[in-house]
């Protein structure tokens, strides 16, 4: 697995100017690359002539420096990244329009004057003249944001520049002996950096490295690792530019020291929390917990990446702290749909940061790491669990997940057995035959098409006795205690004598 740490370097002048024209002249090359790989053959043989290939003319402009190398793999990285957003974004749009087509069809059947329909008309107009005009554009180095603040007057020109041109890396290779051909981690602490002058007192900058007792045994890895890759970036603030140091390399697998032996800890995933359920190896409740995450959309990048950094430290915490392994739903992320603006950037935070980084994190502390099928655990939580633990839809699904993980299989109860037998050739399925949900989603049809939601409040169960009391009408007379447990207002008196009269009621 791949490590990353960050030092802070300390140039003297001198080496402040060599490095700020390491940055200019490495982004240029970046650029320019994109533009090459972006334009095709035409745009390269018009700048560079015929006959050159992409690595060829990147060398000329960078002096013959391997710096090319990893400015190639980061704009065809860039480029593909591209290339998958489109695709994703003409599949949402092509979902966008088949539910307007429905919408607009349902209403026309009841009123084909319905005012809603100029709306639906106009939206899908829209979407429709977006789908059409949607092509690959060239990105905005630096982001769009930054660049309309520079063409407003809000930021200087060098300033933009900084922030623009705000990194420059360098692949390891493991090639006679050395782990890196540009930049070099040195023992005395220091870092020796490649610039793309010719004259050989300028060839090398020596910086020096600020390194804590918590890097040091880090620092002593970096050392003796056969590769590294190695990231120095500048960052503006309050006026003045400071420089670190990113280092990447390999680590050994850790060994696993909570796995799944003593039970496992379930975990759902919302957009502003987490739900967390300790289960035992036999499958039963022992505790849960929440974490929030606050408002992660009004984040700035690092920030948000610091924030969620620290969720998931917490996570792999409790873990660690009950000695075991974490299950989570294997859960795939192509959105076919939007939202809101502020619920699509949490949804985006939590898909490309979170998942992947508690993955990482659990690897690294040696705690057991297990996806399992996302299924119906909210629906099976709901209707099997809420009464039993009397806890949220959520960390019921955690509850399911972590039992999920461990092998169990949520057998169904005997009473939604009865009820569907009464009602359940008037429900249209929605799965297969062969699914293992498909009764799961039949009970949660008919309780969705009485209006019932939950299990918890007093109108919820008023609710179910009086649905219980239709099934059985045909048969039975109406009960002289419809409100056992409810008092005079129609609120839960008792719980338990509620739920034993409709158990009793529906058994009888």
């Amino acid at each position: 697995m791949i490590q990353t740490v960050k030092f802070r370097i300390y140039p003297d002048e001198s080496h402040e100017h060599q490095l700020h024209e390491i940055f200019t002249i490495y982004n240029r090359v970046k650029r320019i690359g994109y533009n090459l790989l972006f334009y095709g053959e035409g745009y390269m043989s018009q700048r560079f002539g015929e006959g050159k290939t992409i690595q060829q003319c990147l060398m000329d402009q960078c002096h013959n420096n391997p710096y090319a190398n990893t400015i190639l793999i980061d704009n065809r990285m860039k480029l593909k990244q591209q290339k998958s957003w489109l695709k994703k974004r003409q599949k949402r749009m092509i979902q966008q329009l088949k539910v307007i087509n429905k919408k607009i069809n349902e209403i026309k059947e009841q009123d084909t004057h319905d005012r809603r329909l100029k709306g639906l008309y106009a939206r899908r107009s829209s979407i429709m003249a977006k789908q059409k005009n949607l092509h690959l554009e060239t990105v905005v180095f630096g982001t769009k944001k930054l660049f309309r603040q520079r063409v407003r007057g809000i930021i200087s020109r060098d300033e933009f520049r900084i922030r623009r041109d705000s990194s420059f890396s360098c692949i390891g290779k493991k090639q006679q002996g050395l782990q890196n051909l540009n930049i070099k981690v040195l023992p005395d602490k220091t870092v020796k950096i490649r610039t793309f002058s010719k004259q050989k007192e300028r060839k090398w900058l020596v910086i020096p490295t600020s390194i804590n007792s918590e890097q040091g045994k880090w620092f002593q890895q970096i050392l003796n690792t056969n590769k590294y890759t190695v990231t120095v970036k500048r960052k503006l603030s309050k006026g003045k530019v400071h420089y670190f140091l990113h280092v990447s390399y390999n680590i050994p697998e850790p060994t696993i020291v909570c796995d799944y032996e003593h039970g496992a800890i379930g975990l759902d995933f919302n957009y502003n929390f987490a739900s967390l359920t300790n289960v035992d190896q036999h499958g039963n409740l022992l505790s849960y917990h929440s974490i929030s995450f606050g408002n992660l959309h009004t984040y700035r990048k690092d920030k948000r990446n610091d924030y969620i950094s620290y969720k998931m430290d917490k996570i792999v915490n409790y873990c660690v702290n009950k000695g075991k392994g974490i299950v989570v739903e294997d859960l795939q992320f192509d959105q076919e749909f939007s939202y809101n603006k502020k619920l699509n950037r949490k949804l985006s935070n939590l898909k490309t940061t979170a998942l992947q980084l508690l993955e990482w994190k659990c690897k690294k502390r040696g705690v057991s790491f297990r996806r399992v099928f996302p299924g119906y655990t909210s629906i099976i939580g709901k209707y099997k669990y809420s009464r039993l633990h009397n806890l949220s839809v959520h960390h019921l699904a955690s509850y399911v997940i972590a039992r999920r993980g461990l092998g169990f299989k949520e057998a169904f109860p005997d009473i939604y057995d009865w009820v569907l037998s009464h009602v359940g050739e008037y429900i249209e399925p929605r799965l297969k035959k062969s699914s293992p949900y498909r009764i799961w989603s039949m009970i949660h049809d008919l309780f969705k098409h009485g209006g019932i939601k939950s299990f918890k409040t007093a109108e919820i169960l008023r609710k179910t006795v009086l649905m219980t009391h239709v099934l059985n009408s045909v048969t039975s007379t109406r009960p002289d205690n419809l409100r056992a447990g409810l008092t005079s207002h129609g609120k839960i008196d008792d719980y338990y004598k509620t739920w034993n009269f409709i158990n009793h009621f529906i058994v009888l």
